[in-house]
């Protein structure tokens, strides 16, 4: 575990900006902050650099094969709350607030990961009660989801499909991601089947969008692997958990970031130290090579082979 304030600290030492236990003053640390969330968000587009994906549990819906993914601000407007009461009132609300649209306010009376609920000519109804009573018009900021209320993805990793059959018992069936260009080469791209077996994903901004081929048939459970996203510090004393070996390549990665702004020129032992550091995460996110993979009955006889009782001796 560890916190903004101890990686800059670390950083700054590293280039000499700062002597160790020397405090750091308020305004050089919140620069220093900007430069480390800016940072996170640059390591996340390095695929070497993330440790994990993430599975999202969604649904297709029956008959659409275009989908967009992303959960980003869309606004603000403000209201008031009454404790125990699901109900902002007071509100003139923004054309652009959705259904379904996360909601965040300054005075934090309002639940985390509360959505909006229902819209009103003058009131918006909350998924959650209000916390307490906020008389006053506070600023109540909120989301404008996609189909696919996650965080816009970077990249999308193979996926696939579940569909349930009897009891609790499902079935997973793959579908591949390709290139906008294969996809394109698709004529009909109306065809009802079952369920997807490719997709394309284009990562537009504010919303990513997903094509599918063919349109799912049924709303079958799909589970969308997406990379992980650095998350950004939101203060200097925020704890961050980080794998093993990810707070020292923070540390002497942005050391080299920070040189710049302080008027420092890198040692070569920083450089070497960081390209270390780098290549360590590299090497132990690196996805193995993709091994080829045949039906044992074409390579080799079955007749010595006791692996038969698997499939009783109907091959």
């Amino acid at each position: 575990m560890s916190t903004a304030m101890e990686i800059v600290t670390d950083a700054l030492v590293d280039i000499q900006a700062l002597a160790p236990g020397q405090p750091l003053p308020a305004t050089n640390a919140t620069t220093a902050l900007r430069r480390l969330n800016d940072l996170m968000d640059s390591l996340s587009q390095d695929q070497d650099f993330i440790f994990t994906t993430t599975e999202n549990v969604l649904y297709w819906v029956v008959g659409q094969n275009q989908y967009t993914i992303g959960n980003p601000v869309g606004g603000t407007f403000s209201g008031t709350l009454t404790i125990g009461s699901p109900t902002i009132s007071g509100v003139t609300v923004p054309s652009t607030l959705i259904v379904g649209g996360t909601l965040t306010d300054v005075q934090a009376a309002v639940p985390s990961g509360t959505t909006v609920l229902s819209i009103g000519t003058n009131t918006v109804t909350m998924s959650a009660n209000a916390t307490q009573t906020v008389s006053t018009p506070e600023v109540f900021t909120y989301t404008t989801p996609g189909n696919f209320n996650i965080q816009r993805p970077l990249r999308i990793q193979r996926s696939f499909t579940r569909i349930y059959a009897t009891g609790n018992l499902g079935l997973d069936y793959w579908f591949d991601m390709h290139s906008l260009e294969r996809y394109n080469e698709i004529l009909f791209k109306g065809v009802l089947g079952p369920w997807p077996v490719i997709g394309t994903y284009q990562p537009t901004f504010p919303l990513g969008t997903l094509k599918v081929y063919p349109n799912p048939g049924a709303a079958g459970e799909l589970h969308l692997f997406t990379d992980l996203i650095l998350s950004e510090f939101a203060t200097l004393n925020t704890n961050y958990n980080l794998p093993q070996g990810y707070n020292r390549a923070l540390k002497k990665i942005l050391a080299l970031e920070l040189c710049p702004s302080w008027g420092k020129e890198p040692s070569r032992l920083l450089i070497a130290q960081a390209a270390e550091s780098r290549a360590l995460i590299k090497g132990l996110n690196a996805s193995p090579t993709v091994t080829l993979r045949y039906d044992t009955e074409i390579v080799r006889a079955q007749s010595q082979d006791a692996g038969w009782i698997l499939t009783g001796g109907f091959t």
